[in-house]
């Protein structure tokens, strides 16, 4: 029977003929009562045992939890400074690219430049190689047709004067 402290305040006990307690009823009640409180007692202390050991699991799983978030944190921290150096690097790599285009783009631009220089240079050598190959056709020209007319009046003077052209240069100079 679990005695309550009511039980303990409500308990009346039978009197005897001479007005007394009957001693069997209470030493009953009190044999009740200690075991009772016998009862709670190992209750009492088998429940602080336990709330111990809950305590010390709370305890131990709170040390997780804050290991756990001071990692989580820490491994936060960590993804965010990776990520922020990764962010940089790209950009570094992206700058990098991009000047390098452009220096590229400048040197294609400069050898186009230079091409065409070196094209108008040909092009004025070409033109230059073509004056000079008709001038020297026109001299050739000239001097084939000069060569022609020398030839051609030495014909008619050698028809002319046959006798007296016998001392003569072909220009009509007496040789000596």
């Amino acid at each position: 029977m679990e005695l309550t402290p009511l039980d303990i305040r409500n308990q009346t006990f039978h009197k005897k003929n001479f007005g007394g307690i009957d001693p069997e009823e209470v030493k009953a009640f009190l044999e009740t009562a200690a075991n009772a409180f016998e009862q709670m007692s190992r209750n009492r202390t088998d429940l602080t045992e336990r709330l111990k050991i809950a305590e010390e699991r709370v305890n131990y799983y709170r040390q997780i939890e804050k290991t756990i978030q001071d990692a989580v944190v820490t491994m936060q921290k960590t993804v965010d400074e990776v990520k922020a150096s990764a962010e940089k690097e790209a950009e570094l790599v992206i700058a990098e690219a991009k000047a390098r285009a452009v220096r590229e783009v400048e040197n294609t631009k400069r050898e186009a430049e230079d091409l065409r220089a070196e094209i108008e240079q040909l092009k004025q050598l070409r033109n230059n190689y073509f004056i000079r190959c008709r001038a020297l056709i026109r001299g050739q020209e000239e001097l084939l047709a000069a060569m022609e007319n020398d030839q051609r009046e030495i014909e008619e003077l050698k028809q002319q004067r046959p006798t007296q052209t016998a001392g003569m240069n072909p220009v009509g100079k007496v040789l000596a």
